[in-house]
């Protein structure tokens, strides 16, 4: 890992460490590593293979198993209090998820081998660099200017995605913004492996020019669902990709892991996002999402100071 962003996350896992009695905080963390928080999750997750979500609840886990283990008479409800679980059954869960006993359990006969194997993630914490990607990706430096957006936001369980998408094909379909004409992009604020169902976000967009911006009615507009956004001019990381939908992931988690560690780059505060140039040919006049093609372009952009 290059020298500033293992200092950067350095600074956030220590408070992490301190605070472990405080609800977590995102934003914060995001803050002392002084990564922006659109960027926080992801490369974390890139360069350490855990989620901060799961590493945080191990570590509340491994500190509850200590009380658990070397006080017998402590109540459930006084260690969820003093770690900062939202209630006591949010405890019961959460520890019986990382440490695979239940609190109870563990307090009257803790499996201290089982204990002590859960600690290996925290004992390999660094970048993996025999994971790195054997043949990287072609990386383009661009300029991008500022594009209008016409967005269906998608906030919730990534499984009813293509019911999103659908609606947003059918709204383009009423306004003839077609895919020949109209760019087509996806602005991405979270993955569905580090997202909880209903926290996953995902926005679903097209782009306007002054005279289709024109032609777009503020009530139709609020009725159907769509937001007016804006890509914000600036420097740009650009993965040319072809393939399926399927490869993304790997190919953001080389931008991430990869060629953001090597380049030693700072990273603007917007999403990730793709612009898809190969729709199917069928899927705009149909309002039900077909399988993207193999043969699909996908421009992927990470927006770099």
């Amino acid at each position: 890992m290059s020298h500033r962003l293992d200092q950067a996350f350095e600074r956030a896992l220590a408070y992490l460490d301190q605070h472990l009695n405080e609800p977590f905080d995102l934003g914060m963390l995001a803050d002392i590593a002084d990564i922006p928080q659109s960027h926080f999750e992801a490369l974390f997750y890139a360069l350490y293979h855990i989620s901060i979500d799961a590493y945080v609840e191990l570590l509340k886990s491994l500190e509850a198993a200590h009380l658990l283990g070397f006080g017998k008479q402590v109540s459930m409800a006084t260690i969820a209090a003093k770690l900062a679980y939202r209630d006591e059954q949010h405890f019961i869960e959460s520890f019986t998820r990382s440490i695979g006993q239940s609190p109870e359990a563990f307090q009257q006969a803790p499996n201290w081998g089982d204990f002590f194997a859960k600690q290996q993630p925290l004992k390999s914490f660094q970048a993996d660099v025999s994971q790195q990607e054997k043949q990287p990706h072609s990386v383009d430096i661009v300029s991008f200017d500022t594009q209008a957006l016409a967005v269906m936001e998608h906030q919730g369980d990534p499984a009813l995605l293509p019911q999103t998408i659908a609606r947003f094909i059918e709204w383009r379909r009423q306004f003839a913004l077609s895919p020949t004409s109209c760019r087509t992009f996806n602005l991405l604020y979270s993955s569905p492996e580090l997202s909880a169902k209903t926290q996953y976000r995902i926005d679903i967009g097209v782009s306007l020019n002054t005279e289709t911006q024109a032609r777009l009615n503020p009530l139709a507009l609020e009725s159907s669902q769509i937001k007016l956004k804006s890509i914000p001019q600036g420097r740009c990381a650009r993965i040319k990709y072809n393939g399926d939908d399927n490869g993304i992931t790997a190919v953001i988690d080389y931008l991430y892991r990869d060629w953001v560690n090597v380049n030693d780059v700072t990273l603007r505060d917007f999403p990730l996002f793709l612009e898809r140039n190969v729709i199917a040919d069928n899927e705009f006049g149909d309002p039900q999402p077909k399988q993207r093609q193999d043969s699909q372009q996908v421009l992927i952009y990470l927006p770099i100071v």
